[in-house]
This record gives structure tokens, sequence and C-alpha cells, in this order.
């Protein structure tokens, strides 16, 4: 059969009598999903872990469709088939066959990411504006070659009963650093922002790779761009809250917090940037710190990659699934959420500015200790020759 293309999307629906309808009201809060499932290669777990969940709606990423390396088979038709959902997937990569790939890595297919859900919903792609690595020209240095670029999917779902919801499912570029993922983080919060007054509720759930932190500053492959050194004593989500994500329109249509990140001339975040880079109401529900979403390469590259911000929603409940990491190399993330109120909205922003403050302490704590350890060393080393001195003048 002929394939997507990157930038289209493959939609199917597989719901019965025994999935929701759209007249039928769910009695609990709605339960929603976001996982990066690392290719579906242990698909059949996946699968059976979604089931036990039964989410309403759920934003996966790494979809592949008629790839090699996982089987082969139409993981997007797969889950909605056993699932009995409606589901859409946004192709991001046409991943090519190459003898440069491993066996692991072969591709053959196609390669995106999903939202899937009980209800009916309308799609569209998101072609991201900032692309920070180009796939089709430097895939082949990486041994994986491909042709596309990173897309987001975003759903209009029709939950019975309660206003709609705006969800997203994105995957952001790991082959970069702080730079590249906050023009990808911005191109979001701009179309966040220009359908919250139409859709207020909203889900902007993702794998958005934050992890320019700790030893993956050492290579230029995950952590590249002049940040990777700038950022010492803070992890790339804690970086996010402080000088994204905990600046509102009310404290200024520019972001002067991101502003005063930046260097002169070139080494400067765009005046589109700053404009952009403000909070319309996002809220993650998840520690930033503590609540680590994936451990890989030997544990050097630990953190909180996943997001599941909430706009407009009350977060009634919520917990990881594969915290072991025996499904897939990123936990699942679940949410119970209620819609709200707009005041919900001035709680979730005192919540962030709150973090950003306790990160900010945290951080200044953490340096005046090393400041102080190295100072006690420099102290002590000196102590030791002056002593060494004075017992040679006296011999």
């Amino acid at each position: 059969m002929d394939l997507a293309l990157p930038g289209q999307l493959v939609a199917y629906d597989y719901r019965d009598s025994t999935t929701h309808t759209e007249a039928v009201e769910i009695p609990r809060p709605l339960r929603v999903v976001q996982w990066n499932i690392e290719r579906g290669y242990q698909l059949e777990t996946v699968i059976a872990t979604l089931k036990e969940l039964d989410a309403d709606i759920l934003c996966i990423q790494e979809i592949d469709i008629d790839n090699k390396r996982s089987g082969g088979g139409d993981h997007g038709r797969i889950i909605a088939e056993q699932l009995r959902l409606k589901g859409g997937v946004a192709i991001e990569f046409q991943e090519l066959e190459s003898p440069c790939r491993t066996g692991a890595q072969q591709g053959g297919g196609i390669h995106g990411n999903a939202i899937f859900s009980k209800f009916d919903m309308t799609f569209r792609v998101i072609d991201h504006e900032h692309q920070p690595y180009n796939w089709p020209r430097d895939g082949m240095l990486l041994g994986e070659p491909r042709l596309g670029r990173r897309c987001t999917l975003a759903a209009e779902i029709a939950v019975p009963k309660r206003p709609p919801v705006l969800a997203y499912s994105a995957h952001f570029e790991c082959f970069t650093g702080i730079i590249g993922r906050t023009g990808q983080l911005c191109d979001l919060l701009r179309d966040s922002s220009e359908n919250a007054e139409q859709l207020p509720h909203q889900l902007i759930f993702g794998d958005f790779n934050t992890f320019a932190h700790s030893l993956a500053r050492l290579s230029p492959k995950y952590a590249n761009g002049w940040y990777r050194f700038r950022t010492l004593g803070m992890t790339e989500p804690e970086w996010w809250i402080r000088n994204i994500l905990s600046w509102y329109s009310d404290d200024g249509s520019r972001n002067r917090r991101l502003d005063d990140e930046g260097l002169p001339g070139d080494l400067h975040f765009s005046d589109e940037i700053l404009r952009t880079a403000v909070n319309p109401g996002w809220w993650d529900p998840f520690d930033p710190v503590k609540d680590v979403t994936i451990c890989s390469h030997g544990g050097w590259m630990t953190a909180k990659a996943d997001w599941a911000f909430v706009r407009q929603f009350k977060v009634a409940k919520h917990w990881m699934v594969n915290r072991d990491y025996t499904i897939a190399d990123h936990k699942c993330l679940v949410l119970e959420v209620e819609h709200a109120h707009p005041d919900i909205l001035i709680e979730h922003k005192r919540r962030t500015k709150r973090t950003a403050l306790d990160l900010e302490q945290r951080r200044m704590s953490k340096m005046w200790t090393s400041c102080s350890l190295v100072a006690a060393l420099v102290l002590s080393f000196a102590a030791v020759k002056l002593a060494r001195a004075n017992m040679s003048s006296l011999m």
C-alpha cells in the first residue's frame, strides 16, 4: 500500500457499541494518558497496559507504521482496533531503509505522533516553524536516514455532555539543546494561545526531550548551543519553568526574563520568540525535578522529558506507570481531570510561580554550598602549605 508522507495524517475509527458514544456521559473525571512507547518494540505489553488503564484520551508518541525494526505492522491501526478507539497519527518521518541502520533501527515505513479517544475528534497537523535539526541532510550521520521534520498532532475532541477538549501530542527534537526546543515550545504556546478563547480546555502532552543538563552537557549531539554550560546549576525542566512557563501575559507581552537570559548579537533570542514565550495558562502537576520520566545511556540521561500540561482543568489525580522502564524507555503519565472554571488559571499560575521561586532558591543554595566547599578546600590547602613552611623554618 502507499504510505502517507511526512506532514500528512493517518486516521482510524474502530469504535463500536462497547465504546462510549456521543450520548453517554462519563460518570467520573476524564482519564488521560501521555506516553512515548519507544517505537512499539513491546506493542503487546503496551496495549495490555493501555487496556488496563481504560483511558478516555491517549496521547502517544513514536508510532511506527510498516517499519522492520518493530515488526512491520501498522501500530496506529493495531492500537485503535484492539482498544476500540478512534485515532489519528501525524506522520513526522519516512524511515528510509538503509544498510547504515542496525536491525533495531531498520526502517522501511513511517513514524509519528498519535491521539486516540473513545470520543469523536477532528484532527490537524501542526508543522513546527522551528526545526533545529535537518534530518534529510544529517540523519545518515546518526545511522537513522529519514525524510521529514518534527510536527505535532492536534485534535478537537467532543466530550459527551461537557465542553470540547483541545489535545496536543508532541515530540520535540532530541538532537539539539535548550535553544532549539525553546523554539518548538513557542510554536505550541502560540497555537494554544490562538485557540484559548474558543477551546479553553486543553491538554498539551508530549515527549519534549528536556534533558540538556548533567553529563549530557558534555555531548554536542544531545546538548548543543551556548546554553549547555550557561545553565549550570539547573536542569532543562527547571530552566523552562523559571524562564518561560512562569511568565504570563500580565507580566508583560514580551518575556523579559527570557530576554535577560540571552547574550548580545546572534546569541540573543529573537523578538518573535520573546513575544511568543508567554504561558497561556499551562500547568503540569508532576514535579519537574523528582518525577523523572526517562533514564537512559547508563543513567547519564535522566530527566523529566515527558510533560502533561493542562489548561483550565482541575487535576483530581495523577500517577506514573512503567516506573521500571520494562515496557518502553519512557514512563507513562496518567491523569484524571475535570473541566474547571477560568478561576483555576489563577491558581495554576500561582503554583507555577511558586515552583519557579523554590527552584531558584534551591539553585542558589546549591551554588553557595558548592562555593563554600571549594573555598574550604582552598583554605585547607593553604593551611597545609603554611604549616609545612613553618615546620621547615623551625628545622
